[in-house]
């Protein structure tokens, strides 16, 4: 008849008319956003939110470490830095790994990657003239990296916050978020102006303390080499100023011990 509408059985025994309709394929965009990941984002969060991030301080040329322009451009925030990307590294793993399993903990789990997503966001900016700039040789492209990463921490802390919404009242949530979120900032913040104290007063010591109490400090800067950026320059720039003999050659003692260098070079390379 004109008038039947004919239908069919699939073989799983679920029936469909004309009324029924393909399921339509949820474009790129909306699958970054829903509440559940898929593996190749796992897969893709892991290898550009955990691993690259690692490799980029490893071989960092410019913003914590390097020196292709002499110091580098945030070394002076380097051991907060590093405390920071290590804190948020571990929340995105723990995060991956538990789940929506997290409990009250996601709501944790979400600030701290939230506070991961703006620290990424702000270097990204920061560093962005020298990032186009780096592109002329080839290395520019990994500058972007702290674009990417914002990207994926804060896709993952909304999902985290989502999970911890259906778990707890508006109050709570906003509270365990607010202090997941500043235990990122805070525990490195503190932890690098208790290590600034230490340089500062270990250098005083070297400059103007007896032969004993230099030495015993240049020991504990050898250990804090890799923390300080431009501090040690003051030992270079008081050996220049230096009249004494005697006091030259501990400077220049105390300075190799400290960093390995010729601190004659480095004053040559300051006043250059």
């Amino acid at each position: 008849m004109n008038n039947e509408i004919v239908s069919r059985v699939e073989p799983g025994g679920v029936a469909f008319g004309r009324l029924s309709q393909p399921t339509r394929r949820q474009g790129f965009l909306w699958r970054q956003w829903q509440a559940e990941g898929t593996l190749w984002q796992l897969i893709f969060d892991v290898t550009v939110g955990m691993v690259l991030p690692i490799l980029c301080l490893v071989f960092d040329p410019i913003v914590f470490r390097g020196s292709f322009i002499g110091l580098p451009l945030l070394g002076a925030f380097k051991f907060f830095a590093y405390g920071l990307i290590a804190i948020e590294i571990a929340v995105l793993g723990a995060w991956l790994v538990a789940g929506r399993r997290a409990g009250e903990w996601c709501g944790v789990l979400a600030g701290a990657m939230f506070a991961g997503a703006f620290f990424s966001l702000a270097v990204g900016i920061f560093i962005l003239p020298f990032t186009v700039i780096g592109l002329a040789f080839g290395i520019g492209v990994f500058g972007f990296t702290p674009f990417v990463t914002a990207f994926i921490y804060w896709r993952n802390a909304r999902r985290a916050r989502i999970a911890a919404a259906a778990r707890m009242t508006r109050v709570a949530l906003c509270l365990t978020i607010a202090l997941g979120a500043a235990v990122p900032f805070a525990a490195p913040a503190f932890a690098q102006w208790r290590v600034n104290r230490v340089i500062e007063r270990s250098l005083s010591e070297v400059l103007d303390g007896d032969e004993t109490h230099a030495s015993a400090a240049a020991r504990r800067l050898g250990l804090l080499t890799w923390v300080g950026t431009g501090e040690f320059d003051r030992m270079a720039r008081a050996y220049g100023r230096e009249t004494d003999p005697a006091r030259k050659e501990r400077l220049a003692r105390a300075y190799r011990d400290i960093t390995s260098g010729d601190i004659e070079q480095r004053l040559f390379v300051l006043n250059d």
